[in-house]
């Protein structure tokens, strides 16, 4: 598989990281939630904290399957990254973000999954970069004791 646009190196730096390349298929969530689910055990999560972090990568990486768009070879790519007590997932397409704000008085119910993203980990951004978005979560073990 090719490498995102620039280096291939995550984004953001870490010191151990793992990526997976998938197809633009709802159906790939599964590995997705795997990868996510493998970090956060290596990671030491609890299990509270883990369900919390699948939950927002599982979300983070429907949204670019049914948002987004592929690389040019038709994949998205996702990376789950430990760097001391934070283990972060970045989930990268090449299709361009432009947030919208709803309306004062609507109550929509769809494109509520950043808000909801956030409300399961410590932090989230969401970075256009001109040829991509990289959308990243991170959560650090203990952080909401």
């Amino acid at each position: 598989m090719p490498p995102p646009s620039g280096s291939g190196h995550p984004s953001y730096p870490a010191q151990e990281f793992r990526e997976l390349w998938l197809r633009q298929d709802p159906r790939e969530l599964r590995r997705a939630r795997w990868l996510a689910e493998t970090a956060a055990d290596e990671h030491g999560f609890e299990e509270d904290e883990s369900f919390r972090f699948v939950f927002a990568v599982n979300e983070a990486v429907a949204n670019a399957i049914e948002h987004g768009s592929p690389s040019p070879e038709g994949h998205i790519l996702v990376r789950a990254a430990s760097e001391g007590d934070e283990l972060s997932f970045e989930v990268h397409d090449w299709g361009s973000f432009g947030p919208s704000l709803p309306q004062a008085d609507a109550l929509p119910e769809r494109g509520r999954g950043l808000a909801l993203i956030a409300s399961m980990v410590d932090e989230v951004d969401v970075r256009p970069t001109g040829d991509a978005t990289i959308v990243r979560l991170a959560m650090r073990a203990g952080a909401r004791a």
